[in-house]
């Protein structure tokens, strides 16, 4: 079966010339573009603006100083006179000097009060070291001490006191006499007062502490201090 197509009428033979054409016109379309001017309108004189005639208004500006780092400082050079040793100087003898008007003080011997602490009692229960009655220096410890101390004093009071003086004063039954004394730091007795039923036999208590001999002080913290001691003495007057 032959085909129907028309040799003649084929357009793919012919679409070079037709490219070229088409571009030609597109060249030419572009140009008329490019050439095509729009006219600008007039622009009324209201809407015109002058910059002739605007005022020319001055803009502060700022102006930054340079700041130049501190200098740094001077080193100090400290000049050392240096002298020779073998020049002579002359030196100034002070006592050559001449004599002032101006009066001479005297100042007087300065002495030195030393303020002695005072040195407290205590009593012979509450010492350190209790004292010692002559003949019990070989007895160690403070009680032991106390009671050989006691016995020692009995018999004093025993032997010395005048047991006839409430006969004497009238007196009847038992009576207490209570005298007071201190072993003092050197080690003498001081009595410090007496209390009884009569003047009589307070004079006589106090009359025989005064027999008592000096002992060895007592001590606090290894210094000789006063120790107080109560003697009471009974009388017992018979009929």
């Amino acid at each position: 079966m032959k085909s129907k197509k028309n040799n003649e009428a084929d357009l793919s033979k012919r679409s070079t010339i037709f490219f070229q054409i088409g571009l030609i016109l597109s060249l030419l379309l572009v140009w008329q573009l490019i050439e095509w001017k729009v006219d600008s309108k007039d622009v009324p004189e209201n809407e015109m603006i002058s910059i002739a005639g605007l005022e020319e208004v001055d803009v502060p500006f700022t102006v930054v100083e340079e700041v130049k780092p501190p200098e740094p400082p001077k080193e100090v050079v400290e000049e050392i006179d240096i002298i020779d040793d073998d020049l002579d100087k002359e030196e100034t003898d002070l006592a050559s000097t001449e004599a002032t008007d101006a009066p001479i003080l005297e100042v007087e011997e300065v002495k030195l009060v030393v303020e002695e602490e005072e040195i407290k009692d205590y009593d012979i229960l509450s010492v350190e070291e209790v004292p010692v009655f002559p003949g019990c220096e070989a007895v160690k410890g403070n009680e032991a001490r106390r009671q050989c101390f006691s016995e020692n004093v009995n018999k004093i009071v025993g032997k010395t006191f005048d047991s006839d003086l409430g006969q004497e004063l009238g007196l009847k039954g038992l009576y207490r006499i209570f005298v007071s004394f201190k072993i003092q730091p050197d080690g003498s007795i001081a009595v410090i007062g007496a209390r009884g039923p009569h003047p009589r036999l307070e004079e006589e208590a106090i009359r025989v502490v005064k027999k008592f001999p000096e002992m060895i002080p007592g001590k606090q913290g290894g210094r000789p201090v006063g120790v107080t001691y109560s003697l009471p003495i009974i009388l017992k007057v018979q009929d």
